[in-house]
Formats: C-alpha cells, structure tokens, sequence
C-alpha cells in the first residue's frame, strides 16, 4: 500500500487504457480526471480518442504539470471543489468521470498527521462506540467517488474508477441511502498485486448516472477487466434498501431478513494481549514464562476466532484479565479488593498507559471494554468474525468458568444450555447458511459483522423441526453440555407455531 499522504498509485497506462475499453469511449466524450496524479487516464484517452475534451485536477504540482500534456489541468483541492461549476468545458459532449483516486483511509491519513484530507466531519453518521472504534473511518477513495457522483447528480454521467472493491460495495449502499441517480453499476476485477503490488481485492467500479432514469442499486460482477464480454459470475447490491452479497440468493430467501430476536455481542477487547492475556500451563503464566498469582475472580477462560472456527472450543489454551465487571466500571479499589492484580496491572502500566485507542480516553486505568453481564453467561453460541465461513459453536464453561471471548469473535449469551443447543443448531442449518452466504462478502477483512448477524430472523428461517431438534443434541453432546429432549422439542414447537403465525398475515 502507498506510504506518503496522497494514497499515490500511478495508474499504468496499458492498464488505464484497458479500462476505457471496457466502458467504451466516444469520440466527442469529455473526460474528466479528479486527482488525476500525472495523467494516465487523459493519457489513454488521448491515444484511443484524440478528438475528446479532456480535463484534470491535481493537488500536487509537479504531477500537475505531467498531466498537462494530455489535457487542460489544474492544480487544485478535489476536497474542496464543487465539480459542476468549477470545472469549466468548451464542449458538450456525453461526460466521463475516470481515474484511480487515493488507496487510503482518513485514519491513516490522520496517523500522517496529512493536511490532505476532507473536511472534518463524521462522514457516515456514524454515532457513539461505532464513531470511536472506526465507524466513523472511511476510504478517501470512496468519499471523492461519492462527490463525484453527488456533485454531478443533475447529468448524466459515466463514471469509470479503479478502487478497493469494498469501496465499490461502500459507494452502492450510501449512493442508494442517498437516492443517488444510479441507472446501472458493474465492477471488474483486476489484479491488484500485478499492477499496483498491492495484496487487496480491486477492481474497475463503473457507473451510470442518470437522473432521467429509475434508480437500480444492484452491480454486476464480471471477474477479470481484461475479459469484458464474459458472462457476469454474480450481483451485490441493495435490495428492500439493504445491502446484499448475492442478489439472485438473497430474493429466495429474503423473509429471514429482518431483525434479530436475541442481541449479538462482540467479545473483549483490550489492545495489550501481553499483559491480559495469559497462557494456560495449566496455570495462567505470562508471555515471559512466570505463573501469576492474582485474585482468581479476576480471571477467566479465553477463546479467540481461531479456537471457534476449527472447533476447539473445549480446550483451555488461554486465560484472559477482567478488571471490570462492565465497561467504565471503576478499576481504583482493585489496589484495595484484589492488590496482587493492582500489583501486576500497575507493573505493566506504560504498556496499558499508552495505548491509542480513543475508546481509553477519560476511563478508569487499565480498562477493558466490550464487556457486561453477558460475557459472565455460562453458555454462548459463537462465531468467528475473520475467518471465511461461519460456523457456530456451542460454547460451555471450562472448569465451571463461564468463558471469556475476544474480539474477534460475536456470540448470543444464553443461562440455558438446552436453549443455546437449539439455537447453534439452527445458526448451523442450511436455510441460515443459504442466507448469510447471500448477504457476506468474504473478501471483507472481518466478512461476519454483528450487523449482518443481527438481520438473522430465526422465526423466520423455514427449517425442518426434526432436523434442528437431532442437531442441536448432537450440538449439545459436542460440547459437552446437558441436554433436556422435553424443553428442546418445546422451544422448536414454539418456533413452528411462531412461522405458521407469521405465514396468517
């Protein structure tokens, strides 16, 4: 990835020119390149359609000025230009919005201390925790594709960029939130690594815009830019106004699609593994090969997405430090009710001092947070949020301890095993996978979210009432865990009269 502030991914011109094949470029176009760098798209559209009008914008002179060979370019601030009236056309021609904008977030721009950026705002309305833990981050690339799109809402446009292709997945979900004109999308993949050597999922994100038309949220996919006329392998986009990995998937069965019953949770996070977390000899032993000895009511048993997803989830590998009981719990009378803890933590202080994230800020000392009653239930039904597939397991105390997860996990807390038995059967069941697998996109650095898990409808999935009620006591002898038949049947016929209910209205 680029390590200056501009985000700097010059744009081969066999592979800009490729590109502008791929959408087409008519000879009377007008083509503009925001953040144009030196100029490769003006550069391939000026070598396959010589007759084009073509216009640039740069921030840095010195690209600037390259760029100027091949079109009318100015040196200027995309950030701070309104491109309807600011750029000015001697033509009237159909409008082309092409160009590689900057591969990099606003929180790495802010890490560079950058004055290259937005105006401050919370760009996506992200509010509370979700603002504090990066809902409020976003890709530079997606915001100038967005004011593209926003600025020049009253044309009709062609836009053709290179971007992350969770930008492109971004931009469809806020382009419909904002009922921007989008007539048509399609993404081509291309190799990034290859081009850019850079290990991300990429490609060539085009849009047509034009207010004229019905708005059509959905994009096709096609997988390689260097075979445009191949058939398309699948479509994202949103559907009932939520974003959805599988289109065609998702319609047969888009019932389940609404809000979760029971509340997802994420697990513990603490930003300092080398302090909280503890490795099992059996006793809780720190990174440097020491037993410690602290107050035992303060540690529990841990479990991270790895143990989750390759079932491993009865073994005890790790012990993990609870100071708190709930997030902002005062932490001071630990030096008083548990000092052998207050000892450790305070001996690891500059570690658990100095971490960055804002979410310490004005918090009792060494906090944790992501954390209440429910991560001291006895029984969880989790999964991993990394890995790319989702299986849910059954989790039970480990040595009469209710276990602890970590952030990279989510899970549903439950004070009954027989209960939570029943629901990883049905978590687990083909009708639930049909319908995440139309929702996930597994390139996604974390592809299962607590959002996505929290449309899962249980009363809802048209599952098979033997099969779940033979599979969660096969779930529950997995784990470990005791299992009554009579309250398993009453909980899966309560679900059948739930669904019969439902299919009256």
């Amino acid at each position: 990835m680029p390590n200056n502030e501009f985000g700097d991914f010059q744009t081969p011109l066999a592979l800009a020119e490729q590109c502008l094949r791929v959408v087409g470029l008519p000879d009377d176009a007008r083509v503009l390149e925001p953040t144009c760098g030196v100029g490769s798209f003006l550069h391939a559209s000026a070598v396959l359609q010589p007759g084009t009008e073509r216009v640039g914008l740069e921030i840095q002179p010195e690209y600037a000025e390259q760029a100027s060979k091949w079109a009318r370019v100015s040196v200027g601030n995309i950030f701070l230009s309104d491109l309807a009236t600011d750029v000015e056309w001697q033509t009237n021609g159909p409008l082309r919005v092409v160009g590689n904008p900057p591969w990099v977030t606003s929180a790495e721009l802010n890490r560079m201390d950058s004055k290259n950026l937005p105006p401050k705002e919370n760009f996506k309305g992200a509010k509370g925790f979700d603002a504090l833990l990066g809902g409020s981050n976003f890709d530079v690339c997606e915001y100038i594709i967005l004011k593209c799109l926003g600025d020049l809402r009253k044309e009709a446009l062609q836009l053709a960029m290179l971007c992350k292709t969770q930008v492109a997945r971004n931009v469809i979900e806020h382009a419909a939130a904002a009922k921007l004109p989008i007539a048509s999308a399609s993404v081509y993949r291309i190799d990034a690594k290859r081009w850019f050597d850079a290990a991300v999922d990429a490609c060539l994100f085009v849009v047509t815009a034009d207010p004229s038309n019905t708005p059509d949220y959905t994009v096709n996919v096609f997988e390689d830019v260097f075979a445009p006329d191949a058939e398309p392998t699948s479509r994202f986009g949103v559907v009932d106004g939520r974003l959805v990995s599988d289109v065609d998937g998702y319609l047969a069965v888009r019932e389940a699609d609404g809000v979760s019953s029971l509340v997802w949770r994420s697990g513990l996070k603490h930003d300092a593994s080398k302090v909280f977390e503890l490795d099992a000899t059996p006793a809780p032993t720190t990174a440097q090969g020491v037993v410690l000895d602290v107050e035992s009511e303060y540690v529990f048993p841990l479990l991270k997405c790895t143990d989750i997803f390759r079932g491993k989830h009865r073994a005890l590998r790790k012990w993990v430090l609870v100071p708190q009981k709930t997030f902002g719990a005062d932490t001071s009378h630990l030096a008083m009710v548990a000092p052998k803890l207050w000892d450790y933590l305070s001996a690891n202080a500059e570690a658990l001092d100095g971490r960055k994230s804002s979410i310490y800020r004005n918090r009792p000392r060494f906090s944790v947070f992501g954390h209440g009653d429910y991560t001291y239930a006895p029984f969880k039904v989790a999964v991993s949020g990394l890995h790319k597939e989702a299986i849910f397991r059954l989790v039970a105390p480990i040595q009469d301890q209710p276990v602890v997860l970590d952030d990279t996990c989510y899970f549903l807390p439950f004070e009954d095993g027989t209960e939570a038995a029943v629901v990883a059967a049905q978590l687990n069941s083909a009708e639930a996978r049909l319908f995440i697998e139309s929702l996930v996109f597994w390139d996604s650095k974390r592809p299962i979210t607590k959002k996505l898990l929290a449309r899962i409808d249980l009363s809802k999935l048209p599952t098979d009432p033997d099969a779940i009620l033979r599979d969660s006591q096969a779930t529950a002898v997995e784990a470990g865990v005791e299992f009554d038949v009579e309250r398993a049947l009453a909980l899966v016929q309560d679900r059948v009269a739930e669904q019969e209910a439902l299919m009256l209205f």
